[in-house]
């Protein structure tokens, strides 16, 4: 597979590897892209390992991915966390931007509301209940619609032989209402994030249905994108970038108690709340399963939220050099986990 190793020329062979001191009169400032509330572990972790690479980091929070894939678009910022489905969007909206480093994932749960008996990993029970409630009584499912987790849920729902479209009621809710629509029945069902997910259970009562995650759902669902212009301009800033961001991994990824203190450094929900949400759902890893990225792209051309399956676009827009150079690991070995 060829992931754009051609880009481990001599423009890079002077760059120091992660770890190494840059020197420098003032820190470049880099201007990082996140969403509210979301990844609180690197939040903490890179002012520790920032000045070593000659960097300050100014986060910009985003209510969605979207409003964060436009930004860096217009030149507002260096880099940007993003979803693989805002990578498939940005490939198909002819937006050049180019990932150069995984985060993990585990974030997509689908949770029930207190009552609603239904066993957790049992695709036959749910449609049995879906079934039983057609008509004008249907299962309701909160999801904020056009959301990764909304298209993760479809295709969920499309392997259990339930027709999104007929045999259920979608309700657009956004995430931090999810909790609270459970718990008064306004819904019965919540695609959610795992933080919202973790949070209903505990307070709510909800009941754990689904954790996409792993096998036929993927496990790579967040990453890191920087502008294609960046890396032509400024290759030394980019690499500097993805070292300080491997460099803050380093601190607590195959550490859950570290991983979880460096969160709840940042987070707002309950202690409780993270140290669950942490331990059973979320994964980390700065590598990245490129065949999920490439089924996200099957997967939204299926639903038809693209008009072109661009998974063969899909090794175009990434570039593991800066990687490779940051932790030594081969091409092959960072694009899987």
């Amino acid at each position: 597979m060829n992931l754009r190793r051609r880009l481990l020329s001599s423009t890079f062979l002077g760059l120091a590897f992660s770890g190494h001191s840059f020197a420098q009169n003032a820190p470049v400032v880099v201007r990082e892209g996140l969403q509210i509330g979301a990844l609180g572990a690197l939040r903490s972790a890179l002012p520790e390992v920032a000045a070593r690479n000659g960097l300050t980091y100014e986060f910009k929070d985003f209510n969605d991915s979207t409003a964060a894939l436009r930004a860096i678009e217009q030149g507002e910022l260096d880099i940007v966390n993003t979803t693989t489905q805002h990578l498939v969007r940005a490939i198909t909206e002819g937006i050049d931007v180019v990932w150069v480093a995984g985060w993990g994932g585990g974030y997509n749960v689908l949770v029930a509301r207190k009552g609603l008996e239904v066993p957790a990993n049992n695709a036959a029970a749910l449609k049995a209940l879906v079934d039983k409630r057609k008509g004008s009584n249907p299962v309701s499912i909160a999801v904020p619609t056009g959301s990764l987790q909304h298209a993760k849920l479809l295709g969920y729902l499309k392997v259990a032989k339930i027709d999104p479209d007929k045999d259920v009621k979608i309700v657009n809710i956004g995430f931090p209402n999810h909790s609270r629509a459970l718990e008064a029945g306004e819904v019965d069902l919540a695609m959610t994030l795992a933080g919202f997910g973790s949070l209903a259970m505990e307070k709510g009562g909800a009941t754990l249905i689904q954790h996409l995650y792993d096998g036929p759902f993927g496990k790579q669902e967040i990453g890191f994108i920087v502008r294609r212009k960046l890396i032509e301009s400024n290759p030394q800033l980019v690499q500097r970038i993805v070292n300080s961001h491997v460099d803050a991994m380093k601190l607590f990824v195959g550490n859950m108690d570290k991983q979880i203190e460096y969160e709840k450094k940042y987070s707002r929900f309950p202690a409780t709340v993270v140290d669950s949400t942490e331990r059973q759902f979320l994964r980390y890893d700065w590598r990245t399963n490129v065949r999920d990225l490439k089924l996200m792209a099957k997967e939204m051309n299926g639903l038809g939220w693209s008009k072109d399956d661009v998974s063969p676009k899909i090794d175009q827009a990434i570039d593991l050099s800066f990687l490779i150079k940051a932790t030594g690991q081969s091409a092959n070995a960072l694009s899987q986990w």
